[in-house]
């Protein structure tokens, strides 16, 4: 039997409340890295020893195995247990004994057709739905599924009782958002992630991970397949042992990557959602953020992936997609309902931040000196304008402060004057640079991108 935390017995208790009160669904939302398992295991656990029939199930293999092995170290009679992934619940409705509890992990899926078969079915049956983000991108609500909600503590909590690691928040951006286009899902097009991602950055992501976080334990989280390969290759040419997996990936492979990555033989952990949910890795220390995303839940469950605890760990999220600026830090307070919402309705409320112009960490809007760096912030003049004596008028330069790295400043950053091919480029360097206005008309008359204006 496994002992729970205060915090995780706490839950317990006031999801047999509700369920005693008479509620036939109930959702209990608890961050990840809070240890839902141990939850659930406990849960299950105290039905089976009542005599009752537990039907926990989920939208992947994967997480079935691990729930497995929560349960048997929990000291669950698995006699009295079915561990299905959904689509074979569904199959198979006519045949499974019918259970006391109906379990569901990552429920924020639990509205697709397939769950409300499930659900329907199993009318009268109680259900428990687990997730860290109650929440989905086309607004729709849970009401007509659950009608009690049983919250876990915050993020905040968790860090500052050291059960998930304090973390340090990097924006990095390298791509180009103007590209970025929706499906009907709500998320982005996979060909419009590839147009926005491009094909060049891979040497930034490896050159920011050794600036940042070097020999450190990193899960990479890529748009499409074959960009992890590609990034897995770009850490393998620079000496830094890394390796690709997917859906697709050999069992037997996929097993042997993820025990090189958690002997340390492996640093860089590359793939696109496979080590996303159900991933406990607690001394993997960086998670790399490559997929732009409207979805809460990916977002919270990525950047979160390097929070598990260990003593004087310190994690690092590296944002090359600036996913924060949709959702804000994943330990700001959030409201959760059970209710439709409005679609747009990510970070409102959450506390101003910017990234630092000269190490890319997110910080707080209010920081003059940079908590991470020591720098202090550049503020520019809101507004200026140059005009050469011939009245050539130059295009007009905004010096309005950028809240987030955005893929120019970081392009710019690294152009060398003599790269740059137009006015836009150069007025790009002066801005990544902080270059004086004059700078830019100087190299501009001197490059011939200024024509002299005949009276």
């Amino acid at each position: 039997m496994i002992e729970l935390y205060d915090y995780q017995q706490r839950i317990v208790n006031e999801t047999r409340q509700s369920l005693a009160h008479g509620n036939r669904g109930v959702v209990i939302i608890s961050p990840p890295g809070s240890g839902k398992s141990v939850i659930i295991s406990e849960i299950a656990r105290l039905t089976v020893n009542k005599g009752g029939i537990v039907l926990f199930t989920v939208h992947r293999q994967e997480l079935i195995n691990q729930i497995r092995n929560s349960f048997e170290q929990a000291g669950v009679d698995m006699t009295h247990v079915i561990l299905l992934t959904v689509m074979k619940v569904a199959h198979r409705l006519a045949i499974l004994p019918k259970p006391s509890l109906i379990i569901v992990d990552e429920t924020h899926h639990s509205l697709a057709k397939t769950y409300r078969k499930i659900y329907d079915y199993y009318a009268d049956v109680p259900r428990l739905g687990f997730t860290g983000t109650l929440w989905r991108m086309n607004g729709q609500g849970f009401q007509d599924i659950y009608s009690d909600i049983v919250e876990g503590p915050s993020t905040e909590w968790l860090i500052e009782h050291h059960r998930l690691a304090p973390y340090r928040y990097f924006s990095v951006k390298l791509i180009n958002d103007d590209k970025l286009k929706k499906s009907s899902t709500g998320d982005y097009t996979a060909k419009s992630m590839d147009d926005a991602v491009g094909k060049t950055i891979f040497g930034d992501v490896v050159r920011t991970y050794q600036e940042k976080t070097p020999g450190q334990k990193a899960i990479l989280y890529a748009h499409d397949v074959e960009h992890s390969k590609q990034i897995a290759k770009s850490f393998n040419d620079a000496g830094i042992p890394a390796a690709h997996a997917d859906a697709k990936t050999p069992t037997a492979e996929r097993l042997k990557i993820m025990d090189d990555f958690k002997s340390g033989k492996i640093k860089i952990l590359c793939g696109i959602d496979l080590y996303g949910e159900g991933v406990n890795v607690p001394d993997c220390s960086v998670s790399i953020l490559l997929r732009p995303t409207e979805s809460l839940a990916l977002y919270l469950q990525q950047s979160m992936r390097s929070m598990r605890y260990q003593p004087g760990k310190v994690a690092t999220i590296i944002d090359h997609v600036a996913n924060y600026t949709r959702f804000g830090l994943p330990d700001d307070d959030r409201d959760w309902s059970l209710m439709d919402r409005k679609k747009k309705q990510h970070k409102n409320d959450a506390t101003p931040i910017r990234t630092c112009e000269f190490c890319y960490a997110v910080i707080p809007a209010s920081a003059n000196i940079c908590p991470i760096c020591g720098k202090e912030r550049v503020i520019e003049q809101s507004e200026s304008e140059i005009e050469e004596d011939n009245s050539v008028e130059l295009e007009r330069i905004h010096g309005k402060l950028d809240m987030k790295a955005d893929y120019n400043s970081v392009r710019y950053a690294r152009m060398k004057p003599a790269d740059a091919q137009n006015m836009e480029d150069l007025q790009g360097i002066a801005k990544a640079r902080h270059y004086k206005p004059g700078w830019v008309f100087y190299q501009a008359k001197n490059r011939g991108f200024i024509k002299t204006k005949v009276h």
